[in-house]
């Protein structure tokens, strides 16, 4: 996904013509979730993917329709299956894909949200889909709302729709998928009756940070990145953390592992696996970790070992809360031993704790 914000601001720059396709509703088991996009470009490649087979087909026929006229719309599909055996597909259901055309206008909102995912933050995009069942065709129509209150873009519908974007961007956020409301009008002169809103949240990259770069982690960062993790390396020697064991991450920080928490941003789209070389490291990683609202923390080791340093913790005055929330032993159990094995039974967890909602 984040390639497709690189893209889009890219073509936005060089003012090429675009549109973009976003899944915004799923029901049964169609191939892909809400918030799938599909960037169509009049001219080269697309990007991104929101099912394949005939759909896309039709939806990027369709996305250059939009291109051309500079109308968006809403396509409903039902995957029956004559569509899904044309496709090659295995599953089905109904969905609803949203297709808009890129504005140059919309160029701030997105350089925005590429550095919410590489600095981190949150925030919720809002685009009105329909107004009176047609597509909008004023400006007004796009904003960016961070967690902060601060806004890029604007919405016609005013600041009665911002507050309630603002009263929704908890849950919204915890959801971790885009949402539509819908705001009615009673009034006879008013220049609508009915609108929906599609609401996405933005947050920052899903990132696992490696603390120890041993074999273990060099088979963690290679499956990481197949799944669509940013993988960051951290380990005090610079013979391990180098880019040549680790030319899959995208970050190797060569540093104390305590002092490396003061190089990273830590927050609720973070993964961190504590694989040191010894119970000492470990230790030290562990008690930093817990203090951050790191989505996932899992440490290697036996158990034992991880009885050892939570009794060691407990005695510095960590709560126990606060140990509950660490997968150890890491991964899940499938009889691993190889370090090949032991990544593998890591990195499923990791999709696991993804796939998850947030409490």
């Amino acid at each position: 996904m984040e390639d497709i914000f690189f893209e889009i601001v890219r073509d936005l720059r060089e003012k090429k013509k675009v549109s973009l396709a976003t899944l915004i509703s799923r029901i049964g088991s169609a191939p892909r979730e809400e918030g799938a996009k599909y960037l169509i470009r009049k001219e080269g490649p697309s990007i991104g993917s929101i099912g394949g087979g005939c759909v896309e087909a039709e939806v990027w026929q369709e996305g250059q329709g939009v291109i051309e006229k500079g109308e968006g719309k809403v396509l409903h599909f039902n995957l029956t299956s004559e569509q899904l055996a044309e496709g090659g597909l295995i599953c089905g259901g109904n969905i609803k894909v949203l297709i808009e055309p890129l504005r140059e206008d919309f160029l701030p909102i997105y350089e925005e949200i590429i550095e919410i995912k590489q600095r981190g933050g949150s925030a919720v995009l809002a685009t009105v889909i329909s107004m009176d069942g047609k597509f909008p065709s004023q400006d007004g129509v796009k904003i960016l709302i961070k967690s902060g209150g601060e806004k890029i873009g604007s919405l016609f519908l005013g600041e009665g729709l911002e507050k309630r974007i603002l009263e929704e961007m908890d849950s919204l956020l915890k959801l971790r998928k885009p949402t539509i409301i819908s705001f009615k009008s009673e009034k006879q002169d008013h220049p609508w009756k009915y609108v929906e809103v599609l609401l996405e949240p933005i947050l920052s990259e899903q990132t696992v940070y490696l603390f120890g770069a041993g074999h273990i982690s060099q088979q963690l960062a290679f499956l990481a990145k197949i799944v669509k993790f940013k993988v960051v390396v951290i380990d005090d020697r610079e013979m391990f953390a180098n880019r040549e064991r680790f030319p899959d991450a995208d970050e190797i920080i060569v540093s104390d592992f305590e002092e490396a928490f003061n190089k990273i941003n830590i927050d609720q789209s973070s993964y961190i696996v504590i694989v040191t070389r010894g119970h000492l490291y470990d230790g030290i990683v562990l008690e930093k970790a817990i203090k951050t609202n790191a989505r996932y923390i899992g440490m290697i080791g036996s158990k034992n070992k991880i009885r050892i340093l939570f009794k060691n913790l407990l005695e510095k005055g960590v709560p126990e809360e606060q140990l509950k929330k660490v997968y150890a032993p890491i991964g899940i159990d499938i009889n691993s031993e190889t370090p090949e094995e032991i990544a593998i039974s890591i990195i499923a967890q990791l999709i696991k704790i993804r796939r998850e909602k947030l409490a």
